[in-house]
């Protein structure tokens, strides 16, 4: 039986890794393996302080809440509503980006039209979304460790057939373009209030188990980009599976659909809950706003998966990551309780933070209109 603190850090590392690690080796393509590696151990220390922000904010205050009440508490309405914003940017874009990767991957498979594949799974799933099948999320987190193995399993499959070429490519004017899509894959941030449960007799272990579980989750993103990225170089596919071929491929390629399909299940029924429990929404008009609009935004827009990925994280982990370094701020003045651990650096890491999460957004909209 594992110990509450091994259960700890798998439970972070299923809610961390998910589908937006297939869209990493396709970002790092674009500005070179050096560029990608330094975006992934940047945004990675970012996310971490993050979410030890996240789990600092849940150990001194009294009882159990999720983070938009918390926020409500220590930055009033107006926190609530940024941070459910933000969650709700995040669930959206997700459930977009997993509907366009889910029919590109089965055309991959399959052959045929993903337009149409799409729109066949959102039938079949919506429903599902309405019942609010629980064991959705405990299959997710049960594939999140098959994901693990699957990943390792490529990555060293894969090291022989590296080429020096696609290894030493960079490309400075690119050189941001991972940040989006890394900081959508690192956020696990919402799993933190059940981390805190989990280890209650033993909170000293928190702030650990949040590092060791992060450290290998970014190390199994490093092996995989730089396996795939130093095999097919720019050629490699938004969903990185895609790029496969033979039994593996096929192996790999069914792994990202069953992740992008039981992740928008989970998502969607999270979502659904938050409007109905939440917001006190009557459970159909929750249900129409949770399938409504990532269809209209897939049908409207036609976004790739990479663009559904990059601006979901973007944004969604942006507004988060600016409401996390404000709360930790407040929740140390009006402390409930005396924590287990205080993430160091002080008030100049809260700044540093928030200018980091404020540049990423900025940055991005001037790419996307300039």
């Amino acid at each position: 039986m594992p110990t509450n603190y091994q259960t700890a850090v798998m439970l972070i590392i299923g809610a961390v890794i998910g589908a937006g690690v297939f869209g990493i080796p396709y970002s790092m393509s674009q500005s070179g393996i050096l560029f990608g590696i330094l975006n992934l151990i940047f945004v990675g220390f970012i996310v971490l302080s993050m979410t030890l922000f996240m789990g600092e904010i849940v150990l001194r205050t009294k009882g159990k809440m999720q983070f938009t009440a918390l926020a409500e508490k220590y930055l009033g309405k107006w926190g609530k509503w940024t941070m459910f914003f933000s969650m709700a940017i995040g669930i959206y874009g997700a459930l977009t980006a997993y509907l366009v990767g889910i029919g590109e991957s089965i055309t991959h498979l399959l052959g045929g039209n993903p337009i149409i594949y799409s729109i066949i799974f959102f039938v079949l799933a919506t429903p599902l979304i309405y019942f609010g099948l629980k064991t959705v999320t405990k299959v997710e987190f049960g594939l999140s460790a098959f994901l693990v193995a699957i990943f390792i399993i490529i990555s060293i499959s894969l090291l022989p057939h590296l080429k020096f070429q696609n290894i030493s490519y960079n490309n400075p004017k690119r050189a941001l373009y991972p940040y989006g899509v890394i900081l959508f894959a690192t956020l696990g941030y919402p799993i933190i209030p059940e981390v805190t449960m989990i280890l209650k007799r033993n909170e000293k272990k928190i702030m650990s188990a949040i590092a060791v579980a992060m450290i290998s989750c970014l190390s199994i993103y490093a092996l995989f980009s730089v396996s795939m990225i130093g095999t097919f170089g720019e050629n490699v596919s938004e969903i990185a599976t895609n790029s496969l071929k033979g039994t593996l491929g096929d192996l790999g390629t069914i792994v990202a659909i069953l992740a992008m399909a039981t992740g928008f299940l989970a998502l969607g029924i999270v979502l659904k809950d938050v409007y109905h429990l939440d917001l006190r929404i009557n459970p159909k008009l929750s249900w129409g706003l949770v399938i409504l609009i990532p269809m209209l935004i897939f049908i409207s827009f036609s976004p790739s998966f990479i663009t559904a990925i990059l601006l979901t994280g973007t944004y969604s982990g942006g507004l988060a990551g600016v409401i996390s370094a404000l709360m930790v701020k407040e929740a140390r003045k009006k402390s409930e309780l005396k924590p287990k651990y205080v993430v160091p650096g002080g008030n100049f890491l809260i700044y540093f933070s928030i200018a980091v999460f404020v540049f990423g957004i900025i940055y991005q909209t001037i790419r996307i209109f300039a």
